[in-house]
């Protein structure tokens, strides 16, 4: 009797599918032991996980909102009024951002080299000291303003006091404008729908779609209605009264990413190619048709994606508006965690949420990128406007009287701002003395900074640890010196000068070897807690973003798209998301004893090494695949290859963008101030939070901005010069 056989599938699918499987079970497993055991922890606390709390009462008010949400409502009506104020924020901010880094960006790319220098110089602090800083400082100086009695009124119905800003409001607004939103939809189908008539009749068709919509929105909608603010009393009432807080966060925002915003624009156009330009003025173009016709869509092109990151930026760092006291989705957040202690629903929450938010925004950019290059990159050959003068004609050039106007004009208002700072800053500062000194004086009071220095570099360290601390910043400071301005000296020396230094700085917090006290984490503060942290955070996530770049380039699909799932998660979510995570949910997971130092310090790095690992994996695929197929095939091992060919290439091709990641990382350490980690701008803050000093809270921020300065710049001028190597 013969068998029968049945015909089995081809075991190479499963072969390749196996591997994937069991990376995917291993990190499932792995997450619901995690989850399982927070949950555990949080019901020994007896408390009970879910997300029913949603529906409780929150207990709380939001101040300020659109919508009008109750300490009697659930908690889910203030996470949605908490949302609406991220929107809020990111509706006003994004438009004024991008109006004002285009402004910037054009006037660098002046032909006036004083107008663009003016452009340089407002540049580059915004961009190299921390945002979270400048929210402060502009937080501050709005509390300045005058009270509501004596309120300035710019325009009419327009009030700006201490209290916030009052303008009229528009109710009823909403109807309109989706009618608005309908007829625009209508008259562009109605214009693309008759595109191959006369242009004539398409205007006409779009106008009478938008005619229609009007008739109806008049007949249909109730009647729009302006409430102005009027002062009664003590207060005012009507209006639209947009709070301090929200002022500072706004103008912050705009301010620092209008910065970054303005260096995308300049290089943009920098980007378009000459012969473009040329051919539009041979067709007898004004320079204006030029601007509007030619280099205004190719720029726009090459500028998209990264004033996408810059939008999605934005948003996040939008979060920092729960240092100032303004109520944005991650604030209400922060507050239903404490109420409840449900740490990883309100943190899932949020990462939901802001990636939600991300991929919202993210595609509809890439929507309108993909719209606007989908005939492909034009001219990618010949000269570029970078490489040659940039003739903008709106600052007038040097030679022709137009533009020696413009530079009389312009030295005439740069010599009296700088006048006005050098009799504020130096030649009326006090520099010395208690706050009665400073109190009658018309200039800077650095006093507050001199008094207090020891506050801010040793924190609240006793006064027995603060010589040790002293020894440790200063030899790390040297470190740091030796690494970025050292590089004439041979390798070896540097290496030993760098080991002796760390060593140095290692000594004097443990105490070894002769005998002194241990300085742990918890005792650090000030100077020495930023210093720590950055150069910590810096050299451990060089490894783990190397790791990451390769394991996201794996043959592995597994590997590949779990190396990819966490990138994209880290880069998604706002940092101090990632940051109150690290606060409230390892200890859970670690079973306590860890110091808030270490939290930030590990918030930090995966941070850093996620937004590293992209830099190193486009440096990586820029190597031709010949190159470890050549080193294969004279026998080195896949490491081998890796470490004396690939490498050596990949980190030439990506220092440049990775120094600019290191400086992100530096300014990013001034946020584990909000977690309650103690570093410099930790004690900068309770300086100007005793009554004696806080009139001169500028004055003590602009000295720690100058130490953040000092460090982007340094970067920064090593990042030039790779770059330059590069070249040649």
């Amino acid at each position: 009797m013969t068998a029968t056989s049945f015909p089995l599938p081809s075991t190479a699918p499963w072969r390749r599918w196996l591997p994937a499987l069991a990376w995917g079970l291993g990190l499932g497993g792995l997450a619901a032991m995690l989850v399982l055991h927070i949950e555990s922890v949080q019901a020994g606390r007896g408390i009970q996980g879910g997300f029913g709390f949603l529906f409780q009462p929150a207990g709380f008010r939001i101040s300020e909102s659109l919508l009008n949400v109750t300490p009697e409502d659930p908690y889910w009506m203030s996470l949605a009024a908490g949302l609406v104020n991220t929107l809020t924020v990111a509706v006003v901010a994004i438009p004024l951002a991008t109006v004002l880094g285009v402004g910037l960006g054009f006037l660098g790319l002046s032909s006036n080299p004083l107008a663009a220098r003016t452009a340089a110089l407002v540049i580059a602090p915004l961009r190299n000291t921390p945002v979270l800083l400048q929210l402060f400082v502009w937080y501050g100086l709005l509390l300045r303003l005058p009270d509501l009695r004596e309120a300035w009124s710019p325009a009419p119905s327009v009030l700006l006091s201490n209290r916030g800003l009052a303008l009229p409001a528009l109710h009823g607004w909403l109807p309109y404008a989706g009618v608005a939103l309908a007829a625009l939809a209508l008259g562009w189908r109605a214009r693309r729908r008759w595109s191959g008539s006369t242009q004539r009749a398409a205007l006409a068709a779009a106008l009478a779609a938008l005619l229609a919509a009007a008739a109806i929105a008049w007949a249909l909608l109730p009647s729009m209605q302006i409430d102005l603010p009027v002062k009664r009393g003590l207060g005012l009432r009507g209006g639209w009264q947009p709070s301090i807080e929200f002022a500072a966060l706004t103008i912050g925002l705009v301010v620092f990413h209008a910065a970054y915003i303005a260096d995308i624009v300049r290089g943009a156009v920098r980007a378009v190619p000459v012969g473009l330009v040329e051919a539009g003025q041979s067709m007898g173009l004004t320079p204006f048709k030029v601007l509007r016709l030619v280099i205004a869509p190719y720029a726009t092109r090459v500028a998209l994606p990264p004033y996408a990151n810059q939008c999605m930026a934005l948003v996040k760092n939008s979060t920092l508006a729960i240092a100032i006291g303004y109520q944005e989705l991650m604030a209400v957040i922060n507050t239903a965690i404490t109420q409840t202690g449900l740490a990883l629903e309100g943190i899932a929450l949020a990462v939901a949420v802001y990636l939600a938010l991300a991929l919202c925004l993210g595609g509809g950019l890439s929507a309108w990128n993909a719209r606007n290059t989908r005939h492909g990159p034009g001219d990618t050959h010949g000269a570029r406007l970078g490489d040659r003068a940039f003739g903008n004609d709106a600052g007038g050039k040097p030679g022709t009287l137009r533009g020696k106007t413009v530079s009389a004009i312009l030295t005439l208002l740069l010599a009296a701002v700088a006048w006005s700072l050098l009799e504020w800053a130096v030649l009326r500062a006090v520099w010395s003395g208690d706050p009665m000194a400073c109190a009658n004086a018309a200039g800077a009071c650095w006093a507050a900074v001199g008094e207090n220095l020891p506050l801010l570099i040793y924190g609240a360290m006793s006064e027995a640890h603060r010589e040790p601390a002293l020894v440790a910043c200063l030899a790390l400071l040297a470190a740091i010196a030796v690494a970025l301005g050292a590089h004439r000296l041979p390798p070896r020396l540097r290496v030993a000068l760098l080991t002796a230094l760390f060593g140095i700085a290692v000594a004097a917090l443990t105490g070894w070897p002769w005998g002194g006290d241990f300085i742990g984490p918890q005792r650090w503060g000030g100077l020495l807690v930023t210093l720590i942290l950055a150069i910590a955070a810096l050299v451990a996530a060089v490894p783990v973003a190397f790791g990451l770049a390769l394991l996201r380039r794996s043959g592995s699909h597994a590997g590949s798209w779990a190396a990819a799932g966490l990138i994209e998660a880290v880069r998604g979510v706002p940092l101090v998301t990632q940051l109150l995570f690290a606060s409230f949910v390892l200890p859970m997971l670690l079973g306590g004893g860890v110091s808030k130092f270490g939290m930030a310090l590990a918030a930090l790095t995966l941070h850093t090494a996620c937004v590293l690992a992209e830099v190193l994996r486009g440096a990586l695929q820029a190597i031709p695949p010949g190159q470890m197929m050549a080193a294969r095939a004279l026998g080195m091992r896949p490491a081998v290859a890796y470490t004396c060919v690939i490498w050596p290439q990949a980190r030439r091709i990506a220092a440049p963008a990775a120094l600019g990641v290191f400086v992100g990382a530096v300014k990013d350490t001034s946020l584990v101030s909000i977690i309650g980690v103690f570093d410099v701008l930790g004690a900068a803050k309770a300086v100007v939070a005793g009554t004696d000093w806080r009139p001169y809270h500028v004055e003590v921020y602009v000295a720690v901005a100058l130490l953040y300065l000092a460090a982007s710049l340094a970067l920064s001028q090593v990042a030039r010069r790779m770059e330059g190597r590069g070249k040649h």
